[in-house]
């Protein structure tokens, strides 16, 4: 891999980073994050890498919105890392090809733990093939829901490279570690159902109602309490890393945390009174 172009992260606003290979959409409490190089089925170039680590930051740091929809541009979600820098590695004397895949895939492991960070909902719109590294980025989402047109692919030992973005992270979390295994072993092309029964996704909707399945989630999810949103968030991603009686220590500043909000008083006057909260994130 080339080294990844280097992208001005811009100063604290509300406006979201202007992109070359990704578009931030920004709609109300929603944002959309779509991988937008179409005629390479949004391959992940050093470009794209680059980019990636500097909406992530924004994103989990800046983005005044509260759920994420990502998806991809055309008929792919992510074909994966783009092969053309192994090609070039394999063909062109000089290249020191383990040298720029170490460096291009150290800024793809940040952009990913930036991702990770995000507090409020992240909701992957799989709207078609996810293989490689964009197999990866779908497993890091929160929730994913597939397109009937979607499919699934580890991909890495077809040319005999080891998996990265987290791929070996996220799998064994989301299906278990045998199963997860079994995937990277067989390595087979999982079509939207196939991905449905293994657990890879949590629903599978025509391609033409993707993207309405995966704003009304998002608009569902956006309308629970932020605080509530990022302790399920981080006190669940991080449970298995930790003993229990560190956990719990977590969970109990955790909540009551939480009891110095306005919206737990908004939630427990509804509550006492029949009604539905209407929570505003302070």
């Amino acid at each position: 891999m080339p080294e990844t172009a280097e992208t001005e992260i811009p100063l604290l606003t509300g406006d979201p980073p202007q992109l070359e290979t990704l578009r931030i959409e920004v709609d109300g409490d929603i944002g959309t994050l779509t991988l937008n190089r179409p005629d390479a089925l949004n391959a992940m170039s050093p470009e794209m890498i680059g980019e990636l680590a500097v909406a992530a930051a924004w994103l989990a740091d800046r983005a005044p919105i509260r759920a994420l929809i990502v998806t991809g541009a055309g008929r792919a979600f992510c074909s994966g890392g783009d092969v053309n820098w192994f090609k070039r590695g394999v063909t062109e004397e000089g290249v020191d090809l383990p040298s720029e895949v170490r460096r291009g895939a150290e800024a793809l492991h940040q952009a990913i733990v930036d991702f990770r960070r995000i507090p409020y909902p992240v909701i992957g719109a799989i709207n078609g093939p996810a293989a490689g590294a964009g197999m990866s980025l779908a497993l890091s989402c929160d929730i994913r829901i597939a397109s009937d047109a979607a499919f699934f692919a580890i991909a890495y030992g077809r040319i005999g490279a080891s998996p990265d973005g987290g791929m070996t992270y996220f799998l064994p979390r989301v299906v278990g570690p045998a199963k997860a295994l079994e995937l990277a072993l067989n390595d087979p092309n999982l079509d939207a159902q196939a991905a449905l029964d293994t657990g890879l996704v949590s629903e599978v909707v025509p391609a033409d109602e993707l993207q309405a399945r995966a704003q009304a989630k998002a608009e569902k999810l956006a309308a629970k309490a932020p605080h509530y949103v990022r302790m399920a968030k981080l006190l669940l991603h991080e449970s298995i890393e930790h003993s229990l009686t560190d956990h719990l220590q977590i969970e109990r500043h955790g909540i009551a945390d939480s009891m110095a909000t306005q919206d737990l008083r908004r939630g427990v006057t509804a509550f006492f009174a029949g009604e539905e909260p209407e929570f505003k994130g302070d």
